[in-house]
């Protein structure tokens, strides 16, 4: 895996833990659950992404057709992982909607805040 991949993960991990145990003191043992697999909802969809990624960079012969297909592909398999996982979450766990959602969105934010801090590092 790729040392950017490597250290987003190591990111969403580390927000994911902190935000758990956070919730946990504050709010319940339940809520802390629930944040914690919001987390790791986006925590998989990141390995996932990352292993697209390496299948990619070893297929040498492929053509732009292979790559844009590829990429859809990706995007349609990470969005219905992600829809399903909420879907388990919500109905069949039961875990508590707004703390799964901040676990989430915990972990989408480290996802969009991740580039910035790579650029800001290469500078330096």
């Amino acid at each position: 895996m790729l040392a950017e991949y490597r250290r987003l993960v190591g990111w969403q991990g580390a927000i994911t833990a902190i935000g758990a145990v956070i919730v946990y003191f504050a709010a319940s043992y339940s809520a802390a659950k629930a944040v914690v697999f919001g987390g790791a909802i986006v925590l998989l969809s990141a390995l996932f992404l990352a292993w697209r990624f390496q299948q990619g960079r070893r297929n040498k012969k492929a053509g732009a057709g292979w790559f844009l297909r590829q990429a859809y592909r990706t995007a349609f398999e990470r969005f219905v992982w992600v829809a399903v996982m909420l879907f388990v979450g919500f109905r069949v766990l039961g875990l508590e909607p707004l703390w799964m959602l901040v676990g989430f969105l915990g972990g989408q934010a480290v996802w969009l805040a991740a580039p910035v801090w790579m650029r800001v590092e290469k500078v330096k």
